[in-house]
């Protein structure tokens, strides 16, 4: 799969479509391991948000509020054509869905969320780490960086300034996470969710949020990262993902 392009697979005659939306900076290729474990009849959208798989200055003229009315014109256009929507995020899309299944569950069938930020916290040794990438000198052994690099669809360029027009949507983002944090008592889709104990880019805390929740099924993963999962955690995120599936199939069959 490509970092920086949709993947999209159209069934004739689908029922339910599975719609996916990566955070901040990333790349459709995060959901690249789980795509396999869904149906054969079910439609994927995998979209790819504007300003991303391009330049750093493409990116800085985005704005959230392009990705949410881009996410709002996918999902209204999936209920016209599908009976169930599925949807599975990471970080910031995690916030679009979470709010949108709070303002219009209509065909919301369940949420399958990765690295929840209600509380963002970037680590000393992140910001390290992005700093090191802008000015091109990361070193082999940085896994921070390296992981951050993989994890994004942005083709990446030497020199601060660029960057700087990074900034507003990095603020935007802080409100969103704000905004969702205060909605997520108001949900009631089922949701499974997953956030890492060594979160490079999101407070530990944000677990508490989840783990009191009656419609989240909370999962801690202790070997994973912000962006990169584990062995023993990707066995669990694959495990997780064929129950989930399993329960959609029991409710349409009901």
């Amino acid at each position: 799969m490509k970092k920086n392009e949709p993947y999209i697979r159209i069934r004739e005659n689908a029922k339910i479509a599975v719609l996916m939306v990566h955070g901040i900076a990333g790349t459709p290729a995060q959901f690249e391991a789980l795509i396999p474990l869904i149906p054969e009849d079910y439609s994927i959208y995998n979209i790819l948000l504007d300003g991303h798989g391009k330049t750093v200055l493409d990116f800085g003229k985005a704005s959230m509020k392009k990705w949410k009315a881009q996410f709002r014109k996918t999902l209204e256009d999936l209920r016209r054509q599908y009976d169930g929507i599925f949807i599975v995020a990471h970080s910031m899309g995690t916030l679009f869905s979470i709010q949108h299944a709070v303002e219009n569950p209509d065909k919301i069938l369940r949420l399958f969320l990765l690295s929840v930020p209600t509380r963002p916290f970037p680590r000393v040794s992140t910001v390290r780490a992005s700093y090191a990438i802008m000015l091109g000198r990361v070193k082999k052994g940085d896994k921070i960086a390296h992981a951050l690099i993989k994890g994004t669809s942005i083709q990446l360029e030497k020199g601060i300034f660029p960057y700087i027009t990074w900034i507003p949507r990095l603020i935007e983002l802080l409100f969103e996470c704000r905004k969702t944090r205060k909605m997520l008592p108001k949900l009631a889709i089922p949701s499974d969710t997953f956030q890492s104990q060594a979160d490079e880019l999101v407070s530990a805390r944000s677990i508490k949020d989840l783990n009191t929740h009656p419609y989240i099924k909370n999962t801690v993963l202790f070997h994973s990262g912000h962006l990169l999962y584990g062995d023993e955690d990707l066995v669990l995120l694959k495990r997780y993902m064929e129950e989930a599936v399993k329960e959609i199939q029991k409710t349409q069959t009901q």
